[in-house]
């Protein structure tokens, strides 16, 4: 769960969507065969608009007038209707539209913990190669470089800033136009043919949408943000077209998954896999070419690389989608193949030792491998309200030996050696067999039985987004009281009682669970985290060590344990593993703050410049590598351009608690008490229960410098 805001381009969008598109004012082809090879030399624009429903975008039956563009894109373009997502979760699913492959094949099956194995080719990685000027601009963090995208992209623009207001509970993640901006500018002046993937989060949750489509929407959010992405998105083209950028370009627009909006009970997405949160927009546009209509044939995520790629005359091996060029032109139906049809939602799996949920669609009967095994007949009940399971028996197994035939790896936790489980028993933690994958699932492990219980994580931790944190703990002890066995359940514990200002509890809560075998890498790294901030540097690290054998690929654990090293004073020790977060993510604004203090710590205050300007210049938006810009200014003696610094994070970040409070003290030194008082009176209004202590000193700090406040 990941997210965050802006505000700019509302003038143009709405000047957009009232004047129309001119971009758009061209006369549809007739029907014509189009050739392999036909648009060779073109550019290529893929928009990808995060947990967008079909049945919310005009062209596919909503009637309310909520996606214009998309719409007129559809209506001179080619409409896939019937196209699916093969996991309704954002990284595992970006990761096949982009290699073709289904989750089984290229790993990645779950957000935040896989990363992309840099040996498989991507659409990026394959254009690149022959040629193209590359770019990806998104817009959240779980599809961070971390994650394994980048390769292939001469820009790889994740700059929506890491930094984070202590104490909060928030997401990360930039508006659209923050995205559109950049793409458009690069797009403008990239030599061609160039690759632009364009990624826009904002119909996730949480659904804040901008004006003016807030007053809009005011009892439907969720339609307001997808109102404003497709503003947004009709915005970047408008201005694309007034370059020249559209003469020659192929526009693909999709979504990854869709949202369930509280259909089957779930309420965002990633639990089940119904037809809510798989099927998907698709829609394929470029003027003078490809004429306009309506492809019918079941199409997935996975054919959208090799058709780009037939349509460039380029083709990519060893993929489980093909290309669907044919439907472009004749829309002739092809004959169905299991790998396409092939979905999974495995979060509630990994998270929460659940049944995986595995399915498969052929012939428009769609199978959902569970304890209590689903199946539905699409044509006549698009909405799956009746499990025929019983029924059609015959139709069961024919769907259930496909799904057998395709190669389907377990997605299990990394499978942990010896040594590390022998460091975890020192430590009086165990490696639980659930989190192996050996472990026969029946009817009480079904989330179908289970679904409340999802519903109350969620409920929890929008509890304690409204800073209700005895109510958030409450409701996560109840739910661990019903089934104690949820990984992610303890870890969320933990991260409330930590934002309540209540450490102690938080490492009792994660060493608890740890005991009772469920010491997952995630569990592990909140422990090192908790440990680390408590004081207790050495069980930190040795935790955090831990947590780095169980998944080498979790970057996170890896900064995390280089701050435990710097706290403990093994530098190089600090700046290695820093180092290896930057060997991955090159522009991991987190790895460069860190190696920035690190240097700052150690007297290497110019390395420490350097490298914080680095930060910065990746992404000005880095609150923590500003702030300690700050801070080095300030031990040089300029504290004028600490201040400087300082206040440019409060313009983004406005009740930043550690800013408020290096600025007011900074402002005393300078002798300008009237300017510190205020923005100390502001620390002490903004600061989150784990800032007890420095709320003290600062009301202190305030009462001597006006005694009689």
């Amino acid at each position: 769960m990941t997210r965050r805001r802006g505000l700019v381009i509302y003038a143009l969008l709405i000047l957009f969507t009232a004047a129309g598109a001119a971009w758009l004012l061209w006369r549809s082809q007739a029907s014509r065969e189009i050739a392999a090879g036909e648009l060779r030399g073109y550019n290529v624009l893929l928009v990808t608009i995060d947990t967008l429903r079909a049945d919310r975008v005009g062209a596919y039956g909503k009637a309310s007038g909520l996606t214009p563009t998309i719409d007129r894109l559809a209506r001179e373009g080619v409409r896939f209707d019937n196209a699916r997502s093969h996991v309704p979760l954002t990284l595992p699913s970006h990761v096949s539209l982009l290699t073709a492959r289904i989750p089984p094949r290229h790993g990645v099956r779950d957000n935040g913990t896989y990363r992309l194995d840099a040996g498989q080719p991507t659409i990026a990685t394959l254009l690149h190669a022959s040629g193209y000027r590359t770019a990806a601009f998104v817009g959240a963090f779980v599809l961070d470089a971390r994650f394994g995208l980048a390769r292939g992209f001469d820009l790889y623009d994740d700059f929506y800033g890491e930094g984070t207001i202590p104490g909060r509970v928030e997401v990360v993640e930039r508006r659209a136009e923050k995205v559109t901006t950049p793409a458009a500018a690069w797009i403008a002046s990239a030599a061609t043919p160039w690759f632009a993937w364009v990624h826009l989060y904002d119909p996730h949750e949480p659904y804040a949408p901008p004006e003016p489509y807030a007053a809009r929407f005011p009892d439907a959010p969720y339609d307001g943000e997808v109102a404003y992405a497709d503003g947004a998105l009709g915005a970047l083209l408008d201005s694309l077209s007034r370059a020249g950028r559209l003469d020659r370009t192929l526009v693909i627009v999709t979504a990854d998954h869709g949202e369930a909006l509280g259909d089957h009970q779930e309420r965002t997405h990633g639990l089940f896999a119904y037809e809510s949160t798989l099927r998907v927009p698709l829609v394929f546009w470029c003027r003078d070419r490809i004429p306009a209509g309506v492809a019918a044939a079941a199409t997935g995520l996975v054919d959208v690389a090799p058709t780009i790629l037939d349509l460039l005359g380029r083709d990519m091996a060893d993929v489980d989608g093909r290309s669907a060029r044919t439907q472009l032109s004749n829309r002739a139906d092809q004959p169905a193949r299991p790998a396409g049809g092939y979905f999974e939602a495995l979060n509630a799996s990994l998270t929460r030792n659940w049944a995986p949920l595995t399915g498969i669609v052929s012939d428009g009967m769609k199978l959902i491998d569970l304890p209590i095994p689903e199946l539905y007949d699409l044509r006549a009940d698009p909405a799956e309200t009746t499990n025929v399971y019983a029924q059609r028996t015959d139709v069961a197994r024919r769907l259930e030996r496909l799904l057998d035939g395709i190669a389907r790896a377990p997605a299990a936790g990394a499978a942990v050696d010896a040594e590390t489980a022998a460091r975890l028993q020192s430590l009086g933690y165990v490696v639980g067999q659930a989190r192996t994958g050996q472990r026969q699932f029946t009817t009480a492990d079904d989330p179908k039985n289970l679904v409340a219980l999802d519903v109350a994580l969620d409920e929890a931790m929008a509890a304690a987004g409204r800073h209700e944190y005895d109510r958030a703990v409450a409701q996560l002890r109840g739910v661990i009281a019903k089934r104690a066995d949820l990984p992610v359940a303890y870890d969320r514990l933990a991260f409330v009682l930590r934002a309540a200002g209540r450490p102690a509890e938080a490492i009792e809560v994660i060493e608890g669970a740890a005991a009772k075998g469920l010491a997952d890498s995630p569990l592990l790294v909140t422990l090192g985290t908790l440990l680390q901030e408590t004081g207790r540097l050495d069980r930190s690290a040795a935790v955090l060590e831990a947590a780095v054998q169980m998944n080498p690929q979790d970057l996170e654990a890896k900064n995390r344990l280089g701050t435990t090293y710097a706290r403990m004073g093994r530098a190089e020790d600090a700046e290695r593993a820093f180092r290896a977060v930057l060997d991955v993510d090159p522009t991991s604004g987190e790895a460069l703050t860190n190696l920035g203090v690190l240097f700052l710590t150690t007297n290497r205050r110019d390395q420490a410049v350097a490298t914080l300007r680095e930060a910065l210049a990746a992404d000005a938006g880095l609150v923590g590598a500003r702030n300690t810009l700050a801070v080095a200014y300030a031990r040089s003696g300029n504290l004028e351009g600490a201040v400087v610094e300082w206040r440019a994070v409060l313009q983004s970040q406005p009740e930043n608690p550690d800013v408020l409070y290096n600025i007011g003290t900074a402002l005393l030194q300078l002798g300008r008490s009237q300017e510190a008082i205020a923005y100390l009176e502001r620390f002490v209004a903004a600061a989150p229960p784990t800032y007890a202590a420095d709320v003290a000193r600062v009301r202190q700090m305030i009462a001597a410098a006006h005694p009689g406040r």
